[in-house]
């Protein structure tokens, strides 16, 4: 931000009297200032490491470089500026690239000023603070320390799992942008956290497996993908057949070199009792263990509790979650709870058409629509895990509002 707290923008536009309609729709804003224009995509580029504004207004079809190119060049140079796409097109297609490319928003011509100003405002409240953020070290400077592993698993299919992994990781890197977070999908014959995130790369965990008698933290870093949010990602195989070359004994060595390499690191995972799976959860410090409230699911994860008191997990270390808890539809949860003799931790809002809308998109929800009901849920969900790990220290009920109100996360369910 510039000197006097205004929110510093950029304005890239081929055409000269854009570029000045939208600085005079600006110039009222108090805590806005325009601090330049760029004719091109490629001069958007170099005033961006020029100038470093905090928002760049980008049109979208503009020679020698479009804004869906510039955008993803300004996301190398300068991540901790945020982009707005501009077009006169609105298909979904224009949206999903500028999202893919790492804009923040996506504004149709014509707009208003009021649209402009609070598009501006939004983007600028949602920024990862990078400023703040120290360089990566590597796992002989971070000493013993070692990252907390996070899974999310279910004895029954389709309940939300990917869903829940890609938006608590997220959400996690929005809140503490300094840190390192990881999702590895573990979901090794149909993981989908590459579609949920929009993820195109052909580097998988099998990268790491054909040259395991070389595993370090280098070889991790060039087989996983960035996600525009900052969050690192280990994707699954790209077919099933591959996933059979992916051992219990691969996942342990992977998922701890992930432990020592991140402060987080979020682990999806599929319906079974494989080894695989099991050495995944062994691992973990929580289980976030998701039902629903019908009773065929409510039944398998009473069944998995069983196993799990087998296996001597300690207190603490699950997690159960209601997904799609809307006690009109289903069993309530105080029910479940009482069936189960397992407290329900959390609920999470039914809301089917923005979660699809969500994954259609390839856009995280809590990035998508962070005042959404489901979005507050997922970041509710995360503080209480945070919480429960003493990562954040607990307060009553009244003064944990307040702090949420105060923060980054306060300000996302504002939005």
């Amino acid at each position: 931000m510039s000197e006097g707290g205004q929110i510093k923008v950029l304005i890239v536009d081929d055409i000269p009297e854009t570029c000045d309609y939208l600085s005079k729709l600006l110039h009222f804003e108090r805590d806005i200032q325009v601090v330049g224009t760029g004719s091109s995509g490629r001069e958007g580029v170099e005033r961006t490491h020029e100038l470093r504004p905090d928002v760049v207004l980008m049109d979208i079809n503009m020679p020698d470089m479009d804004g869906i190119a510039a955008t993803e060049k300004i996301m190398e140079v300068a991540p901790g500026t945020q982009v707005i796409i501009m077009s006169v097109q609105g298909e979904q297609d224009y949206l999903r690239r500028a999202m893919l490319a790492g804009a923040s928003d996506f504004l149709v011509k014509p707009f208003s000023g009021d649209d402009l100003a609070n598009s501006i405002r939004q983007v600028f409240k949602r920024r990862p603070r990078v400023a703040e953020v120290k360089p990566e070290r590597t796992a002989e400077e971070k000493g013993a320390a070692m990252g907390r592993v996070i899974s999310v698993f279910s004895p029954k299919g389709g309940v939300g799992c990917t869903t829940l992994v890609v938006n608590l990781a997220v959400a996690l890197k929005l809140e503490q942008p300094e840190k390192r977070v990881a999702i590895m999908d573990g979901s090794l014959l149909f993981g989908d956290v590459g579609v949920l995130m929009d993820m195109r790369s052909e580097r998988t965990i099998n990268g790491l497996v054909s040259r395991f008698d070389q595993l370090d933290a280098d070889l991790l870093s060039d087989v996983m993908v960035t996600h525009s949010s900052g969050v690192k990602v280990l994707q699954s195989p790209l077919a099933p057949q591959q996933a059979e070359l992916v051992s219990a004994d691969h996942v342990r060595s992977i998922l701890q070199l992930l432990q020592r390499n991140f402060h987080y690191v979020f682990v999806d995972t599929w319906s079974s009792f494989q080894e695989r799976v099991l050495t995944i959860l062994d691992l973990s410090e929580r289980i976030v263990l998701v039902t629903t409230l019908e009773m065929s699911t409510i039944k398998n994860v009473k069944l998995f509790l069983e196993v799990a008191e087998l296996l001597q997990y300690p207190p603490g270390k699950i997690v159960l979650v209601a997904n799609y808890g809307d006690a009109r539809q289903g069993i309530p949860v105080r029910e479940v709870s009482r069936n189960l003799r397992f407290e329900v931790s959390a609920t999470i809002s039914t809301d089917g058409r923005a979660v699809t809308n969500s994954v259609n998109r390839g856009v995280p929800l809590v990035l998508a629509e962070p005042g959404n009901p489901v979005a507050k849920d997922i970041q509710a969900l995360l503080q209480q895990l945070l919480i429960g790990m003493g990562i954040v220290e607990g307060e009553d009920e009244e003064e944990s509002a307040d702090k949420r109100r105060g923060g980054l996360l306060g300000r996302l369910r504002r939005e």
